[in-house]
């Protein structure tokens, strides 16, 4: 009993497995085209029939790519059932466009074992089947160089040619692989006429600039919308379109490598400038106080990421404090523009003549074919020394201009003028003659009372107490410590340059001549960290904290080097006998 029920389950598996592969055996696939021939711009459909259940991943079309602008792919499934009898069916269409014209071939496609037969694909130029009068849409591309340098830019022009109304539609960017594509300007349309056919026309031009040298082709963009079909009746309010692709023709171009030999920065341009701008329009350069140079490299045809960096060079007499480069691509006249900018403040710290070097920036001329170099000539400047400022925080009384006269001081004027010219004369000869015997008396007493007490004068030990210090580095000192209680980097600057000059007895030195000369790594240090948090691009946080302790330790030990001098000076109270 259970030997048959067992013989009975393995038939069963049997018969199954044989439905099966009779069912799997029976899925018939096909492929077609709509149209045959077609247009080498002209989109047709390909469609792949299977009768049977199969897998709607199993079609694969990348390997159309070669020959043909592959687009989008749908899938679409259908299930019938006539008397208790049930089939399936799966159609993959896919929008299809050739690159060129020629004989090709619909290769064999592989569904899950299951196959379709390959055939022939005739593509033929538009003139052989309709005149451009019978088109009601097409592209033309059209390229401005066909030998270009690596890296120059190509302008690439697309024409987009309606015959017919729009409904919608895109335009894809051609592609190229190694190079850097971008649109530039806006969309243009206008009309014109094409063999007796007004065309509405939309032109949209790209930059092209590649990345590798030889020999390459651009391929077309790719149009895909809907123009509204006038040729059939239409219902209501509600127009018939026609779908509609077409792709443009390809451009073939040859890029040239880098000359041989050519050892400078790789700048192909049609056009190089350099140019300088200074912060102070007066050029005038006082020592210690910065100013603000600019520099600025223009360059047509390329982007931003060529500019190479500005190299400037400037004597030890000056400090620098670079800003961060600005740089950006601009669009004229459908070409690009690149400029790049750096600015650096500049502190000079010497008096007298300036000489900045001169600043070259290499560039190839794709016109001529040779090196140039863009260029800022060398540059003398006259720094004149520091004006110096009172230190007293009272403001100067301001020069007010006297106010008109009115009524009676004005005819007292007027009477002054009519005084004879004579009597001023005599009057101040007389006055002159005066001053001058009071000056001559005034020095012959001074010369007589100079003699007698250097006669009756008594040699005498300096005084034993430390000599106070001045009021002008008292003042400036106080100044200098209210600046750097409220943390203020401005106002410690100008009291501190002040306030060491004192130190320094040098009245027209900068702030970094006054520091160099007290030879204290420790106080440039925090004087450099000052300047770099007024002058750097990337300033910080600056605290005054450091810089303050450092500053009453240098005034101590000044004021301990003139007691020490002092006491040296001094002759002994009880002298060795």
């Amino acid at each position: 009993m259970i030997k048959s029920k067992i013989i009975q389950i393995i038939i069963g598996l049997c018969l199954y497995t044989f439905c099966q592969l009779s069912f799997a055996q029976s899925i018939e696939v096909k492929a077609s085209v709509d149209k045959n021939p077609v247009m080498v711009d002209e989109s047709f459909i390909l469609s792949v029939i299977a009768n049977g259940d199969i897998d709607t991943n199993a079609f694969d079309s990348s390997f159309l790519m070669k020959d043909f602008v592959v687009g989008r792919t749908s899938v679409s499934s259908q299930t019938k059932m006539i008397n208790f009898k049930t089939t399936q069916s799966t159609t993959w269409s896919t929008v299809l466009i050739p690159r060129k014209q020629g004989l090709f071939t619909i290769p064999s496609f592989d569904l899950n074992g299951n196959k379709t037969e390959s055939f022939d694909l005739v593509v033929i130029p538009e003139s052989t089947t309709k005149t451009t009068n019978g088109r009601d849409l097409f592209i033309t591309t059209e390229v401005d160089l066909d030998t270009a340098y690596l890296q120059q830019q190509i302008q690439y022009t697309v024409k987009l040619h309606l015959g017919r109304d729009l409904q919608r539609g895109t335009l894809s960017s051609p592609t190229l692989e190694n190079a850097d594509i971008r649109q530039i300007g806006k969309d243009k349309e206008y009309n014109e006429i094409v063999e007796n056919r007004r065309y509405r026309i939309i032109e949209r031009t790209f930059a092209i600039i590649p990345q590798k040298s030889g020999t390459f082709t651009i391929n077309g963009p790719l149009f895909e919308g809907e123009l509204i079909d006038n040729s059939q009746q239409n219902f209501g309010f509600f127009n018939r379109s026609k779908i509609v692709n077409r792709v443009g023709p390809e451009q073939t171009i040859e890029i040239q490598p880098i000359p041989s030999g050519y050892s400078e920065n790789w700048l192909p341009s049609e056009y190089v400038q350099i140019n300088e701008e200074w912060q102070n329009t007066k050029n005038e350069f006082i020592a210690g106080e910065p100013v603000t140079r600019t520099i600025t490299l223009t360059a047509i045809g390329v982007v931003e990421e060529q500019l190479p960096e500005i190299a400037s060079h400037y004597p030890s007499s000056v400090k620098t404090y670079p800003d961060k480069a600005e740089t950006a691509t601009l669009e004229k006249d459908n070409t690009l523009i690149a400029q790049r900018k750096e600015s650096i403040a500049l502190i000079p710290n010497e008096v007298g003549e300036l000489l900045l070097p001169e600043v070259k920036v290499p560039w190839f001329n794709t016109v001529t074919e040779k090196t140039e170099y863009a260029t800022l000539p060398a540059k003398t400047i006259q720094v004149q020394p520091a004006i110096l400022q009172p230190v007293s925080d009272t403001p100067a009384p301001t020069n007010l201009a006297p106010s008109e006269k009115t009524g009676p001081e004005i005819e007292t004027s007027k009477a002054t003028v009519n005084v004879p010219a004579q009597i001023y004369t005599s009057y101040w000869q007389w006055l002159c003659l005066g001053l001058a015997i009071l000056w001559g008396v005034t020095v012959l007493a001074w010369w007589y009372h100079s003699k007698i007490l250097s006669r009756n004068s008594i040699s005498s030990s300096p005084s034993q107490s430390v000599p106070r210090t001045s009021e002008s580095e008292q003042s400036s000192w106080r100044a200098l410590e209210k600046a750097l209680d409220k943390n203020d980097a401005l106002a410690t600057q100008q009291y501190l340059e002040k306030w060491l000059r004192n130190i320094t007895k040098d009245r027209s030195a900068s702030l970094s001549l006054c520091v160099s000369k007290l030879n204290n790594p420790e106080l440039v240090h925090l004087v450099n960290e000052l300047l770099a948090s007024r002058y750097s691009q990337n300033r910080k946080n600056w605290s005054a904290n450091d810089l303050h302790s450092v500053l009453r330790k240098l005034r101590k030990d000044q004021k301990g080097m003139k007691h020490a001098q002092l006491n040296t000076d001094l002759t002994p109270l009880y002298p060795n006998t």
